[in-house]
This record gives structure tokens, C-alpha cells and sequence, in this order.
């Protein structure tokens, strides 16, 4: 008995239904990695909690101070006299606003004394972290 082989080979497909469904699990995946995008910051600060909080979607320049009262701007350590000089430097480059994330555990006066040479030195874009109350 002779098969014939015409009868069993059946052209290649490629099946679009499976790759339709792997690419919106993608793009599913992709959208909430986005959403959850914030400003991240390396350096472990306890922010604050208001009510009427507000938030920031645009590119900042980031003053920390952790609980410990040091002071780093874009996640590199700086001393507090050197604060003024270092922000002016960066912003020479582009004029970015400036966003204090302070600890709530640190020294409320690190913060102001900041706040004051920004001002001081013609800094308006100067603004605080928070986190929204629940």
C-alpha cells in the first residue's frame, strides 16, 4: 500500500491569534511599568504626608535631606555650604525647577536655610515633596 505524500504535508502558517495575544500582554506590561514611573530617588527619605498634595510630572532638580540631615543634590552627597554653589552650576546648563525632599525626621530648619539661599540667589521655581494623605 502507497501512501501518497501530497496528502499529509500541508503548507507553513504562521498563526496570528498567539502572537496578537503576546503583544497586548506587552503592551499591557509596558503601560503599567510607565504608570508606575515617579520620581525615584535612591535616597531613602520619609516624605511628609499632606491632603491637598499635588503631583509632579516634569523633570526637577532634586535637593534630598535624609533623617540624618545630609543633604544630596541628585542622589550626590553635598554639604550644606556648598548647596547654593552646586545648584547654580547644574543650572547653568537648563533651567529645571527645584523639588526638597526632606525627611520627616530631619531638622526643619536644614530645609528653610536651603529654601532661603535658593531664594535668595533668584531660584523661584523652588518647591517641597509630599505625599498625598489618604
Amino acid at each position: 500500500m502507497k501512501l501518497s505524500k501530497s496528502r499529509f504535508q500541508q503548507p507553513a502558517r504562521i498563526e496570528l491569534l498567539p502572537l496578537i495575544d503576546v503583544i497586548f500582554l506587552l503592551l499591557i506590561f509596558f503601560i503599567f511599568v510607565m504608570l508606575k514611573m515617579t520620581v525615584q530617588s535612591s535616597i531613602k527619605v520619609d516624605l511628609p504626608q499632606l491632603v491637598a498634595s499635588t503631583q509632579q510630572t516634569k523633570e526637577m532638580l532634586t535637593i534630598s535631606i535624609n533623617a540624618d540631615n545630609q543633604v544630596f543634590i541628585n542622589e550626590q552627597s553635598s554639604r550644606l555650604q556648598d548647596v547654593l554653589k552646586q545648584v547654580q552650576s547644574l543650572q547653568q546648563k537648563n533651567k529645571l525647577p527645584i523639588l526638597i525632599r526632606g525627611d520627616q525626621q530631619s531638622d526643619l530648619g536644614i530645609a528653610l536655610t536651603i529654601l532661603d539661599k535658593l531664594r535668595s540667589a533668584g531660584f523661584e521655581q523652588v518647591t517641597f515633596a509630599t505625599e498625598k494623605d489618604k
